[in-house]
């Protein structure tokens, strides 16, 4: 069935432009210019399907996707596993993980059957690898839509989450300011997403936010999620993640898979270029969001939750082919995933 659905996927992808008469959003192959971050060769890392950065420690963080315990894995600079935080929480199916402000999140928001009633973000203050297994706090969200398979987090300035559904007509859902801990937040839609988000992260400095799908990286204004850029990526097996370099320089994006490669790709330079000409304000002090105190809040749960290359600068394509193209590569993982 791999090689069924890889000839799918090709041979879509070659005909696309020629039957649409559109500029496709094809991933491009690797290049010289892309430069081999690290390789995660953990054996206990099969599915690696988020990346955070954590910049105060020189490190980041990694999970797997459904399957897997309650844990996340640090890694160093070179892909290596410096220990693990284990929660005693049960997870559905966790998809993406950020850091921000010393806390880690890890969100367990996939739902490739779309029947959850509520989803899940873990979250850990002053997050350490460590050897026993750490009590959580969380908070439970609602789509005020209906249930939505999600796989992208991620964390503005102001320490606000938002999660990003993966759908030909995804969204962005901001979370409440000051989330609460005591029942379930509905989740606000304040924007159309591209098709088949599976990560994203804020960049440094208010730059805006990279929104990886399997083809491309989209660069969204945090203030009015207007698109900045649009960069296709290298061809990855299954692309899963992005984040932020430890320089705060570059993208790093990974895929699913044993020993799977990261590589580093350039930030487009209209996203700099934006940054220089901006007459915002200064950058307002970070607030990590805490539970509501409109009810005093409970004891850290020990149980699962209540029941929920510079060359590519500037290139610009359909945005109706890249939904076709990503639409495509869904279908093609969710045929590897059935086998």
């Amino acid at each position: 069935m791999m090689r069924t659905a890889g000839r799918v996927l090709v041979s879509a992808l070659i005909l696309l432009p020629l039957s649409a008469g559109l500029w496709a959003a094809t991933p491009r192959p690797a290049t010289a210019e892309d430069k081999v971050a690290f390789t995660i060769s953990d054996e206990r890392i099969e599915e690696s399907s988020g990346l955070a950065t954590d910049f105060d420690n020189e490190r980041y963080w990694t999970v797997n996707d459904s399957g897997d315990e309650g844990r996340a894995f640090a890694l160093d600079s070179d892909g290596e596993v410096t220990g693990t935080l284990s929660f005693r929480g049960e997870p559905t199916d966790i998809e993406a993980v950020a850091f921000h402000d010393g806390r880690l999140y890890l969100a367990d928001i996939g739902d490739n059957d779309g029947e959850r009633e509520f989803v899940t973000v873990y979250y850990f203050d002053n997050a350490e690898p460590g050897s026993e297994s750490r009590q959580y706090r969380s908070f439970d969200f609602e789509y005020p839509d209906g249930p939505r398979d999600a796989e992208a987090l991620y964390v503005d300035d102001d320490g606000r989450l938002y999660i990003v559904s993966k759908e030909s007509d995804g969204g962005v859902y901001a979370a409440p300011e000051n989330p609460s801990r005591q029942g379930v937040n509905e989740l606000e839609r304040i924007a159309d997403a591209p098709a088949f988000v599976t990560d994203a992260v804020s960049l440094p400095d208010g730059q805006g936010v990279a929104l990886r799908t399997y083809v491309s990286v989209e660069i969204y204004d945090n203030d009015d999620h207007e698109l900045i850029a649009r960069a296709p990526l290298p061809f990855q097996r299954q692309g899963e993640s992005i984040t932020v370099s430890l320089d705060g320089e570059n993208l790093l994006v990974g895929s699913e898979g044993k020993d799977s490669e990261v590589l580093q790709v350039a930030i487009p330079d209209e996203v700099k270029e934006a940054a220089k000409g901006s007459n915002k304000p200064p950058k307002k002090e970070s607030k990590t969001p805490k539970p509501s105190t409109s009810a005093p809040a409970p004891e850290p749960s020990e149980t699962a939750p209540p029941t929920a290359g510079p060359s590519r600068v500037g290139t610009m394509f359909s945005l109706g082919a890249a939904a076709v193209v990503a639409l495509i590569a869904g279908l093609v993982v969710a045929l590897l995933k059935g086998r």
